[in-house]
């Protein structure tokens, strides 16, 4: 970029090394999208809430005590967030099918594979499976498993296997490209106003029926 601007798809964009400096040079923005790291993420929710900016972000890695604070900050704020640990349909959905799923099998397990240069394991994907399945069923976190990979060749790669006496389910998700994130994105961006508070999935807005 060229000074304090950018050009990305023929438009001009503004560059700041900060949103507080951002936000005194131009008008406030409707959202706020983060894809950064953990503790760039929990200040930029703390910046939304605080100017009633409504925040978007796939970031994982948040402590419970951050993810706790930024819940308090959005109840106090007139904008709403939507911190999702993955925002390809197909994922979400292979979440929302795994927790319907558990509720039938004696033994689940979870193996997750990124690529080598992912920050932490075990992924945000795989912890938010694990939660769900546990929510939906009689398991507990002690027993569902998750084994985390690191591969070169990788992007994100998901598998929960069920099991019970007899037989084994299997229920798989790759994400083969970057793209495959972006309807997702897009979805919480324009109805990321509409939602109460902090969500932290993109699945109730592919089943509003179930809210």
């Amino acid at each position: 970029h060229v000074g304090n601007t950018c050009t990305v798809s023929g438009r001009e964009m503004k560059v700041s090394d900060s949103l507080e400096t951002l936000a005194k040079e131009s008008p406030l923005p409707e959202v706020i999208v983060d894809f950064t790291f953990a503790q760039v993420a929990y200040e930029d929710a703390l910046f939304a809430a605080k100017n009633n900016i409504n925040f978007v972000t796939g970031t994982t890695g948040l402590t419970d005590a951050q993810r706790n604070e930024i819940i308090k900050a959005f109840d106090e704020s007139k904008s709403s967030a939507i911190i999702a640990s993955n925002f390809s349909v197909g994922a979400v959905l292979m979440m929302h099918f795994a927790a319907e799923a558990a509720k039938h099998f004696s033994h689940v397990e979870i193996v997750e594979t990124h690529h080598t240069q992912k920050k932490d394991a075990p992924s945000g994907t795989a912890i938010t499976t694990r939660d769900m399945v546990v929510e939906s069923s009689s398991h507990n976190a002690d027993s569902v498993p998750i084994h985390s990979v690191r591969l070169p060749g990788a992007v994100a790669h998901q598998q929960v296997l069920f099991s019970s006496a007899g037989e084994i389910l299997r229920i798989e998700h790759d994400a083969n490209d970057r793209t495959c994130f972006m309807p997702g994105v897009i979805l919480a961006i324009r109805q990321v106003g509409e939602v109460d508070g902090v969500q932290f999935s993109i699945e109730s807005l592919l089943f509003p029926e179930n809210q």
